[in-house]
């Protein structure tokens, strides 16, 4: 989550915070200059995701989602941006941004796989597996722990 600001001149912070009380990062906004702009970044603590979770996503849950639209002589998909719906070509690209919408309508969660750490990504990718299964009648396999030695 980002929050612009803009530093004016008696700024109550914890007004701006929602009552959080932050005493060191209102010290040091005090010592911005006025008229100062930026962005206030806050992040989620957790281990990043690996790799592997990444690979199991491009790898297996997004092929496979493209391949049964395909199965079912879908070529395009229904995508809804500022009110309006759109068809999009069913590529790798859009599928990804097609789940994500999907995600984000369904849990609220509005957050791009770069800024989630390792549990949320592996709860937006248990959502995607759910919602092919009910959707799209496609079982997608485990994630293959054994899978540096098979591919040896």
């Amino acid at each position: 989550m980002k929050l612009y600001f803009t530093k004016q001149d008696r700024t109550n912070l914890r007004d701006m915070m929602h009552g959080m009380d932050w005493q060191i990062l209102y010290k040091w906004l005090q010592g911005l200059k006025e008229g100062t702009e930026g962005y206030l970044e806050f992040k989620k603590r957790g281990k990043q995701k690996s790799r592997e979770q990444l690979g199991y996503y491009y790898g297996v849950i997004l092929p496979m989602a493209v391949q049964a639209f395909e199965a079912n002589e879908d070529y395009r998909l229904n995508v809804t941006m500022a009110g309006h719906e759109i068809k999009i070509e069913l590529t790798l690209d859009n599928m990804d941004t097609f789940l994500k919408q999907r995600y984000a309508a369904k849990t609220g969660i509005h957050k791009d796989k770069s800024e989630m750490n390792m549990w949320e990504l592996s709860d937006f990718q248990n959502w995607c597996i759910k919602w092919m299964q009910e959707w799209l009648n496609v079982t997608v396999p485990e994630a293959c722990k054994d899978w540096r030695e098979i591919g040896e």
